[in-house]
C-alpha cells in the first residue's frame, strides 16, 4: 500500500475522505502485481486527484501492519502543492467524498486512527534525512 504527503504553502496536510469508510486518510491505494511502490504512488495521486506527478521525491516512512490484513505502506513525499495546483484537484466520485487541507492537529483529530499514527513520524523525517520505520505496535504486544 502507498500514501503521499503532500502540502500546501502554510504546511497544511492534505487529506482525503473516502466513500467506503469512516474517517480520513492521506491519499494513496494499493500496488500493482510488479509495479514498484513510487510509481503505485504516483498513479493513486492522479487517479485519485487528477494531479499529475513525477515520481515522488523521497520515501518517508514505512509501516509494517501484522495479523488480520497484514500490510507494508510506504508513504512518499509528494510536494507542496502551489493554488495552481490545489484548483485542478478532481476527486473521483465513486471513490472520495472530499479532500482539505489541514494543520497537523486537526489532521489528527480527523485522521482514521493509523493514519494519524503514522502522521508525526512521517512529517518528522520530511525535513531531514532518513526514513520513519514504524510498526503497529499494538498487534504485537
Amino acid at each position: 500500500v502507498v500514501a503521499a504527503l503532500v502540502t500546501d504553502k502554510e504546511g497544511r496536510v492534505l487529506i482525503v475522505e473516502p466513500e467506503h469508510k469512516e474517517g480520513w486518510i492521506l491519499p494513496g491505494g494499493s500496488v500493482e502485481q510488479g509495479e514498484p511502490p513510487s510509481e503505485a504512488c504516483a498513479r493513486a495521486i492522479e487517479e485519485e486527484l487528477g494531479v499529475s506527478i513525477e515520481s515522488p521525491t523521497r520515501l518517508l516512512s514505512i509501516d509494517y501492519r501484522g495479523c488480520d490484513g497484514e500490510y507494508i505502506m510506504f508513504i512518499f513525499d509528494c510536494g507542496t502543492f502551489d493554488e495552481e495546483t490545489i484548483k485542478t484537484i478532481s476527486l473521483p466520485a465513486e471513490r472520495l467524498l472530499e479532500h482539505r487541507f489541514v494543520s497537523v492537529d486537526e489532521a489528527m483529530k480527523l485522521l482514521r486512527p493509523n493514519s494519524a499514527r503514522r502522521l508525526k513520524p512521517t512529517l518528522a523525517v520530511r525535513g531531514g534525512t532518513g526514513i520513519a520505520y514504524l510498526e503497529h505496535q499494538e498487534l504485537f504486544s
